[in-house]
């Protein structure tokens, strides 16, 4: 899922003078082109933008407008609550592209449902969504949620919000956050396909079924891209899941919070096809098209005018709320509640 990712283009010019020279060379098409250029050698500079030459300048300009029209009608029937969209860094893509680079693959046969012990004693009562549990919960506050990272070109969101909720659940219990090797779920997960997409429950079945002992980020360091499985050495301890759940909990987002509040935080797969121009506030319309994504759940707020999910993205701390999300409880926003996966460490 992946994650979008931050396009690398080789600069030949000073982004300025550049700008100039392309200004003259790209004719105006429509009535408007010209405000609408400024615009874009602004975005340009801005986001530290730069196009090998004047076809690529004349897809990305293309996509750029394209993204002004999508944020001018995604703020068009806002409130003064629900999300607010701008230009981001991903702004000079097509939605197409916006949508391909991102890679959570849904695996049905994954989603299981059995018993996992004390895990599912905690969810197995039903609550409403304002009844026993907390009203607000933020495990960034506790110090067991490491860093935002940047998956960029890599599409390994399932990999890399599994990982940082296995490595969540190792500081809930040893009161100490240690970071997990992203990289070696990368590599060695044999039911997923590295940075080509993968699936959040199938990564933990592999995990789970093949005893795997998960690697520390400094033994087995995040390079995004695909290499072979190397052997693991433990050299400052790994982490083992003990169990874990994946299901759907559509309609019973009661049970995602009540694992929010009394397990820790939880991996999502998500719509995020309306993400590509998201700058903040609440997600509460505007995202109903195909699971493409995955992203972690850090927490809820119970009390806010509009009731959220904190969602910790792996776009970098560029991106939204310094890399999080919030999204809207109670409506399966974004078929977050489709995939639902918790975990605990052995």
């Amino acid at each position: 899922m992946p994650v979008p990712f931050t396009f690398t283009y080789k600069t030949y010019f000073e982004v300025g003078c550049y700008v100039v020279l392309l200004f003259f060379v790209v004719p105006i098409r429509i009535d408007n082109d010209y405000e609408i250029r400024e615009q874009f050698m602004q975005y340009v500079k801005d986001f530290n933008k730069s196009y090998l030459d004047e076809n690529i300048f004349n897809i990305r300009f293309d996509a750029f407008k394209k993204s002004l029209e999508t944020i001018n009608q995604l703020n068009s029937n806002r409130t003064n609550t629900s999300a607010h969209y701008g230009l981001t860094k991903f702004s000079d893509l097509s939605p197409e592209e916006f949508l391909l680079i991102q890679n959570n693959r849904r695996n049905t046969d994954a989603l299981v449902g059995n018993d996992f012990g004390e895990l599912q004693n905690r969810v197995s009562k039903r609550s409403t969504y304002w009844k026993n549990v907390p009203q607000k919960v933020d495990w960034r506050k506790k110090g067991v949620v490491s860093g935002v990272k940047y998956q960029k070109n890599c599409g390994a969101c399932w990999a890399f919000s599994v990982t940082e909720t296995i490595e969540s659940m190792q500081a809930i219990k040893n009161k100490n956050l240690t970071e997990l090797s992203v990289q070696q779920m990368i590599d060695c997960s044999i039911y997923n396909n590295g940075c080509q997409g993968g699936d959040t429950c199938s990564l933990l079945s592999w995990i789970k079924d093949s005893n795997v002992t998960i690697e520390t980020e400094t033994d087995y360091p995040l390079v995004l891209r695909d290499q072979k499985c190397r052997k693991t050495t433990n050299f400052h301890g790994g982490v083992r899941i003990n169990d874990y759940v994946c299901d759907t909990f559509i309609g019973r987002e009661d049970i995602i919070l009540k694992l929010l509040a009394t397990n820790g935080p939880v991996v999502v797969s998500v719509s995020g096809e309306t993400w590509q121009n998201y700058v903040g506030g609440v997600i509460q319309f505007h995202c109903d098209g195909e699971i493409s994504h995955a992203v972690q759940i850090v927490g809820y707020d119970l009390t806010a005018e509009v009731p959220y999910y904190i969602a910790r993205n792996s776009w970098g701390e560029d991106f939204g709320d310094k890399g999080y999300l919030y999204l809207a409880i109670g409506s399966n926003i974004c078929h977050l509640a489709y995939e639902v996966a918790a975990v605990t460490v052995a």
